[in-house]
């Protein structure tokens, strides 16, 4: 794994050097999908089977934007990105795919450090990143809002926001 950036004495996110470094990752990856979706899992796959076959699309689909954090020793957190996403109506931007943290650790930066370095990242590639938030997903919708996305539209339970450059 590649150091990408320290935040403290104790927090790390790293990047993958192969697909067989990210699959020796998985298990804890897997776990920390779930327990950050606890209370939430009409928006998440809930079986831990579909949850690893998501996992290898959102790193297959772009290994250079999928970062983990890792907190002393612990997998804590990660986020999944994609350089170059089709949106029907902004054409190529950057998407953020997905951002979980741990839920016994959210709330004490994790998630923060984890969305700087997706967006620096997209942002070299594009002046438009999106994301689809779930529509109850309030906490997640106040994070992304605090840091410039905005709403602009809606399919079904899913909030689709933007944020420029």
């Amino acid at each position: 794994m590649q150091s990408i950036q320290k935040f403290n004495q104790h927090l790390e996110i790293f990047s993958f050097h192969s697909s067989q470094e990210f699959k020796s990752f998985l298990d804890p990856l897997i776990n920390v999908y779930i327990s950050g979706y606890k209370g939430l899992e009409e928006y998440a796959y809930t079986d831990r089977r579909d949850v690893k076959r998501y996992l290898k699309w959102l790193y297959n689909k772009d290994p250079q934007a999928f970062f983990i954090a890792i907190l002393k020793t612990k997998v804590v957190g990660f986020v999944a990105g994609c350089r170059y996403w089709h949106d029907r109506i902004y054409g190529e931007i950057g998407e953020l795919h997905e951002l979980v943290v741990d839920k016994p650790v959210q709330e004490q930066g994790i998630g923060r450090a984890l969305q700087q370095i997706i967006l620096s990242f997209l942002f070299t590639y594009h002046k438009l990143i999106g994301l689809w938030a779930g529509e109850k997903n309030k906490k997640a919708i106040k994070f992304y809002q605090d840091s410039g996305f905005k709403i602009v539209g809606q399919v079904g339970k899913w909030l689709r926001m933007i944020k420029e450059k």
